[in-house]
């Protein structure tokens, strides 16, 4: 056998290989893939750990999404808390500054920017950003209502920042997998 003969083998040996782990792989995949079974009873039981419940997977594309939606909705807050704090009043209640501004010159304010105030409204004072009376604020409605910060802005930025960085990060480093993901991949 001549040496190029036997390069030819191996290149054809070696690709031969590499199908095979990619049909393996497969394999693995459709044993724990929901929708690959035409019966329920065919499909094995997955156990998922309570705190990895409802989060995508490590490393998966959509938790590299996920992770960017939540820059940008922290990135939209602080975007929010700085008009408030440009265009509100300040004033000291309790020895501590205040700073406060009103629904309806906020949604006028915000208008231009996006149409997703009230949205952001609730994310912000979900993390505890922002405080307002009610439930929801609707226009019309609401106008009167003040919309106030809770910390001093620059606090409230360097926070923010801060969180934003982090998750940078963290789509930077390379996430360690769930164990139980690990484990139904062996089945």
């Amino acid at each position: 056998m001549t040496a190029k003969e036997s390069t030819g083998e191996n290149s054809v040996s070696s690709r031969i290989t590499l199908f095979n782990q990619q049909v393996e792989e497969h394999q693995q995949w459709q044993r724990i893939n929901p929708f690959a079974h035409y019966s329920v009873r065919d499909m094995p039981k997955r156990s998922i750990h309570r705190e990895f419940y409802g989060t995508p997977p490590a490393g998966s594309l959509s938790e590299k999404r996920a992770l960017q939606a939540q820059v940008l909705s922290l990135q939209e807050i602080l975007q929010l808390c700085e008009l408030i704090n440009e265009n509100g009043e300040k004033t000291a209640a309790d020895g501590t500054p205040e700073v406060s501004l009103t629904f309806g010159v906020l949604f006028e304010i915000y208008n231009h920017i996006s149409d997703k105030l009230l949205g952001t409204l609730l994310c912000a004072r979900k993390h505890k950003y922002i405080d307002f009376q009610g439930e929801t604020l609707f226009q019309g409605r609401d106008d009167a209502q003040l919309v106030r910060l809770r910390h001093p802005f620059e606090e409230l930025k360097s926070t923010i920042l801060g969180k934003i960085e982090n998750l940078r990060c963290i789509t930077i480093v390379k996430p360690v997998e769930h164990p139980e993901l690990r484990d139904a991949q062996l089945l």
